[in-house]
């Protein structure tokens, strides 16, 4: 007889917050349970939560302690939410990545930019079952706002899995094939047992809408634009690129990439033959010697990013493109929440410039997003009738949300959030037991964990700043130099203060070391009198609790 948990799902990121996707199915049971993985992304670091830190993943300290029962990762598409840790995670989980191949070349080089072998990827061919461990797994076309998106159908001795990844219902995505409903049809007559499935739009009653859609309003946006106009959207999302590129070359506009990942997304996307009618393109330089009014700028920086072109653009700090007044941005791009205020600020940087910004509030439909609604959550359904459903790829509220969506379709249904693991092999989904989840940092080239204190400590110093002294004293521990006072992120001077804060803290230190006992006067003994005169000084005068570091250093004879 199946039980519940021969077959389990657990996500170590990705099920209760949007991005750090990283998903696992195990089949068996304890020392003899064989895994794989799904995914393997990254979200990204922001000053109010994580000053400081570039990236952030799901820690995968679970599956790395039995890194030996691992016996493959799958890459559903190549968006960093989905393949931004493979490079630098791999080495904690050493098994072979299976992906299509414009999924594989963004793969293979973050391999290499990690110091990791790119010959750990490995091309999974149209149709291909790849065989690992009790796993058959097989990458089904699905549309999404990137190119080779893919379901994965997973099959195991206790059932079939349909994976849905990030996914939207798009019969006309002007790049790559359109969705088959036929094929999914013909997958749920085959069975499905559990079906995982994007959650990120679902509370979005009614169906998405298509690629299509954006052409025609985004021409009219251009060619009613009087200077140079620039747009941004996410550079992997490639025929939004093309989309854009096509829209001005229909106003008599030359095209110019501008950032990095613009040009190599394009580059890579015409290498695996999925672009094949992308407009020509001059130079950032060439640029310089057109009218401005035949100008079209795509760039990087959607988001907000802060070294990205367009921020630099809005500073003007970029070393080849200048938008000056009269000139047009388009966002056609979701904003992802949390970058509201980065994206709103580069808003505002280009107003000020002159500049004018469209985006989905002021602009028509110049951005469509890649994720399913409602309407096309339940299609999926429809043409794969699982018997049970688990909800990924979303915030606590969509998870909510998508599993009553289910129960409502006669799917009986859970929400796992992180750490979860859920029984799927039953009648009923089932939490049947919970593994330990948690975050690591990419801060500067250094990965850090959440316990290291690194974030923690970063935070105290962003909000209240930071005061070092420094004593020198001798054998004795007395004072034979004047304290070092020096205050980082924190004023000098105030209204009503006697003298500036640095002159109010050595007098407190000084005075309070005169006073100090014999046995305060040990090096641990003087770093807490001038640790409390310090907090005592800031408190009073300034309000706040600082951060305080004393050095204490002490000449001998």
């Amino acid at each position: 007889m199946t039980k519940s948990d021969d077959l389990v799902f657990v996500a170590l990121g990705g099920a209760g917050e949007i991005g750090m996707n990283m998903y696992l199915y195990g089949h068996g049971h304890g020392a003899k349970r064989r895994w794989i993985m799904v995914d393997c992304g990254v979200g990204f670091g922001d000053m109010e939560t994580s000053p400081g830190i570039e990236l952030v993943m799901a820690d995968p300290s679970f599956i790395e302690a039995q890194a030996d029962k691992l016996d493959g990762i799958f890459a559903t598409h190549a968006h960093e939410d989905h393949i931004g840790a493979m490079g630098r995670l791999w080495p904690r989980l050493k098994s072979k990545i299976y992906a299509q191949p414009f999924t594989a070349a963004n793969i293979m080089r973050k391999m290499e930019e990690a110091g990791a072998s790119p010959k750990q990827v490995r091309l999974v061919e149209k149709d291909e079952v790849v065989e690992v461990g009790p796993f058959k797994v097989r990458f089904q076309p699905i549309t999404h706002s990137i190119p080779e998106a893919a379901a994965l159908v997973i099959d195991t001795p206790s059932g079939r899995i349909v994976h849905s990844g990030d996914f939207k219902i798009d019969h006309a995505p002007q790049m790559g094939d359109p969705f088959d409903e036929e094929a999914f049809r013909k997958i749920g007559d085959e069975g499905v047992h559990a079906l995982v499935c994007d959650s990120t739009n679902v509370m979005i009653p009614g169906r998405g809408h298509s690629e299509e859609e954006v052409l025609a309003p985004l021409t009219e946006l251009i060619r009613n634009a009087k200077g140079a106009v620039a747009a941004t959207t996410f550079a992997s999302n490639v025929a939004r690129v093309r989309s854009l590129a096509l829209a001005a070359r229909q106003t008599g506009r030359e095209i110019v990439l501008v950032g990095r990942a613009m040009k190599r997304m394009v580059e890579i996307s015409e290498q695996c033959g999925l672009l094949t009618d992308m407009p020509s393109t001059v130079s950032e330089d060439d640029a310089d010697s057109l009218p401005r009014e035949n100008v079209f700028y795509i760039v990087t920086g959607s988001q907000g990013e802060g070294r990205a072109a367009l921020a630099r653009i809005a500073s003007g700090s970029h070393p080849t493109v200048e938008l000056t007044d009269g000139d047009t941005v388009i966002f056609s791009s979701k904003t992802i929440p949390g970058n509201e205020e980065a994206v709103y600020k580069l808003h505002n940087q280009l107003s000020e410039r002159g500049v004018q910004v469209f985006d989905e509030s002021n602009g028509g439909m110049i951005h469509v997003s890649g994720h399913a609604r409602q309407g096309d959550v339940e299609k999926l359904y429809e043409l794969l009738r699982p018997k049970v459903a688990i909800p990924m790829h979303g915030e606590h509220r969509h998870l909510t949300h998508h599993a009553a969506l289910a129960e409502s379709l006669g799917v009986p249904s859970v929400v796992a959030a992180n750490g979860a693991v859920a029984g799927i092999a039953g009648p009923r989904p089932e939490i049947v037991d919970h593994a330990e989840v948690g975050r690591i940092y990419l801060d500067g080239d250094t990965l850090v964990g959440a316990l290291d204190g690194v974030v923690r400590e970063r935070l105290k110093l962003a909000r209240n700043g930071l005061v070092i002294a420094s004593l020198v004293v001798d054998e004795d521990g007395e004072l034979v130099a004047d304290p070092e006072v020096k205050i980082l992120g924190g004023p000098q001077e105030g209204h009503g203060w006697p003298q500036p804060l640095e002159d109010l803290i050595w007098d407190a230190i000084d005075a309070d070391i005169e006073k100090a006992s014999r046995k305060q006067r040990t090096d641990d003994g003087l770093e807490g009198v001038a640790s409390r005169a310090i907090r005592r000084v800031c408190r009073r005068w300034w309000g706040k609790k600082p951060q305080v570091a004393v050095l204490v250093t002490r000449l001998e004879d």
